[in-house]
């Protein structure tokens, strides 16, 4: 799942798990990945295990440290930054588009319009599904508003930048 850190100035700093790894019921190994301008700049491998109801975790696999349960975050302070935290999708109004506008981050293909013209949308809602780099990804609305306008269909291949969806407050 990609993860976008964005600061008020609209700097952002990706992530991705790039590897799942299951070697038992108690011991997952996950490899993450820093992204810059669409490129690996850093990759991180961890290992998570649960013993006896608790997580631990390990970036070596010999050395662990008990996990605090926590809720996901939705803000990260940096030293002089903040940042807010979106999983699995950025609003498209801080890609580059209007804040009712979505567009393409990358090339894909439309896989299944989730929502029609007129109907009220929240934001973070999942308006449709988009195949790029063969994995399916929920493209989701910014803000709460209305379906304006509809300007692809199911199967269609898009390049990047393309508006696909406006989204009226």
């Amino acid at each position: 799942m990609r993860t976008y850190l964005i600061d008020h100035e609209q700097n952002e700093i990706v992530f991705d798990i790039t590897k799942t790894l299951v070697h038992s019921s108690e011991l997952v190994e996950y490899e993450f990945c820093a992204i810059e301008e669409n490129k690996v700049i850093d990759r991180q491998t961890i290992f998570l295990r649960k013993l006896a109801g608790s997580f631990f975790v390990s970036t070596d696999g010999k050395q662990w440290g008990k996990l605090a349960k926590q809720d996901l975050p939705s803000r990260v302070v940096h030293v002089d930054s903040v940042f807010n935290v979106f999983r699995g999708y950025k609003p498209s109004g801080l890609s580059g588009a209007g804040a009712g506008e979505l567009k393409t981050q990358m090339p894909g293909k439309v896989v299944k319009i989730l929502v029609n013209e007129g109907d009220k949308v929240i934001k973070g809602q999942t308006m449709l599904i988009l195949e790029a780099m063969k994995m399916e990804n929920e493209i989701k609305c910014g803000i709460d508003g209305v379906v304006r306008k509809i300007h692809v269909k199911n199967g269609d291949t898009l390049e990047s930048g393309v508006l696909m969806m406006e989204v009226e407050e």
